[in-house]
């Protein structure tokens, strides 16, 4: 048996920007985790339990089986490693955590989101925290160098399949496992996926350069965010982070609250995302008190996948990003026909971009000569948007598999605060007819004000948010 890595491929050009920005230790962990409630007889105290579910994401996941290599340089290639022990990949949390579940839940991706990989294994993990006699938190904490949003949600589908085949999680694993022969999926990311034209290319260097109204008349616009003295962006950026320092709300819009929303929302011709942007903005009124504040920029991750006709279970990044510019709402009014307007523009404009190969953001990237500089280029820099949606979407349990041995009962997305972009990142996933979780996530000292208020000013904005689901007309 071989056991020496083999070379697969090097890093696209945006899969080195997350491999970077991972080695300079300002980002980490994407956390993907489900609540599962399994039958009684169940271990879930020991980690050889989840042995073979996880073994069998392994053989349906190409991207579990590779480590990282020259993560420091310029070139980062990745390599299939060929047996991966489960012991260093699969853990039990035995720490006393609050009762709560949602705290329980909060406090321990807290732990994940900024804890470094070891090098030389592929950078994942599963973290497993009982809650009770049979219900457990199964926690995916991956890199963004394998994988997007999408990708977590992936795994469970794969390990709540795998739950089905109750005999063999009964059976003993085998620690060991010994990968499969197959190599990565090609990058999303190719001068032949994502094609650039001239004017897109060139539209933010001629944009800096002439006045505003002559750039405007040529019809100069480029998709990436556009910031000024009236738009709130909480701090700058570190001139020297000391590495990443995330913090973590976790909060649960209940069902009836969730359904009411996509109903009302398609009444006004909108989608769900766009409608939480919307929403989002009147949370922000209430917590942001500058009056000068007249703006804010989101920006939002798009999943690719159906653009090139793959299937939401190939892990990977295949996203790219939609930046839009929103005028301060009034929040002490109820929704407006003004607010839907917005909600139905953010939805056309969301959905053109998961549709268009053309002119990506994050096809800019391959004309980036050395992005290692270009990442520390932001040190000391403003933000460059106020805030980041990303909504990983809906997990259907029945068409993903569920069987009576194991229940899927709630998700949890989250990723690490930005240190380098956004300063608060709402992140979204759903199970379908049941409750959506949220988390916001932010690096200590990005909000704009004082270290020791950061707690009540994001609980501000959490709460203005839930109510506002609440009373959605």
């Amino acid at each position: 048996m071989i056991t020496r890595p083999e070379f697969d491929r090097f890093a696209s050009p945006n899969e080195r920007r997350a491999i970077i920005r991972e080695d300079l230790g300002v980002y980490h962990a994407v956390v993907v985790a489900a609540i599962y409630d399994f039958p009684k007889q169940t271990q879930i105290d020991s980690p050889a339990t989840f042995f073979y579910p996880v073994e069998k994401c392994i053989e349906r996941h190409p991207f579990l089986c590779v480590s990282i290599k020259d993560t420091h340089t310029e070139k980062p290639f990745y390599e299939r490693v060929h047996v991966i022990d489960l012991e260093n990949h699969v853990s039990i949390e035995t720490s006393k955590l609050p009762s709560d579940n949602l705290l329980a839940v909060e406090h321990m991706v807290a732990t994940i989101l900024d804890r470094p990989f070891s090098p030389g294994n592929p950078p994942w993990r599963v973290v497993v925290v009982p809650l009770e006699s049979t219900r457990c938190l199964v926690a995916f904490g991956f890199s963004h160098g394998i994988g997007d949003g999408p990708t977590g949600t992936a795994f469970h589908r794969t390990f709540l399949k795998a739950c089905g085949n109750w005999t063999s999680i009964q059976s003993p694993a085998s620690r060991m496992v010994e990968t499969p022969s197959r190599q990565l999926p090609h990058p999303f990311d190719t001068p032949e996926r994502l094609p650039i034209s001239w004017s897109y290319l060139l539209a933010p260097l001629l944009k800096s350069l002439l006045p505003r109204f002559i750039a405007s008349l040529l019809g100069l616009s480029v998709s990436v965010s556009t910031m000024d003295a009236n738009t709130w962006a909480g701090s700058p950026v570190l001139n020297t982070p000391t590495g990443s320092h995330s913090k973590i709300k976790v909060r649960e819009i209940e069902g009836s609250h969730l359904e009411k929303a996509r109903s009302v929302a398609r009444k006004h011709d909108a989608k769900l995302t766009g409608t939480i942007h919307q929403l989002i903005l009147r949370a922000l009124d209430k917590a942001v008190q500058n009056p000068a504040i007249t703006r804010f920029v989101s920006q939002t991750p798009i999943n690719m996948r159906r653009s090139i006709g793959i299937s939401d279970d190939e892990m990977g990044n295949f996203i790219s990003g939609c930046y839009m510019v929103h005028e301060r709402v009034d929040s002490s009014q109820p929704l407006s026909e003004a607010n839907w307007a917005e909600a139905r523009i953010a939805t056309r404009k969301l959905a053109e971009c998961a549709a268009t190969l053309q002119d990506q953001p994050v096809g800019l990237l391959r004309y980036v000569s050395n992005i290692r500089n270009w990442t520390l280029g932001k040190l000391g820099q403003g933000r460059d948007c106020s805030f980041e949606v990303s909504n990983v979407g809906v997990f259907d349990i029945i068409e993903d598999g569920v069987n009576p041995q194991a229940r899927l009962e709630k998700m949890i997305f989250a990723q690490p605060g930005h240190v380098l972009s956004a300063p608060l990142c709402f992140n979204f996933v759903s199970v379908k007819g049941g409750s959506m979780i949220y988390t916001m996530t932010w690096q200590v000292g990005a909000l704009g004000v004082p270290c020791d208020e950061e707690d009540q000013f994001v609980e501000e904005i959490c709460s203005a948010l839930d109510a506002e689901f609440g009373r959605i007309e």
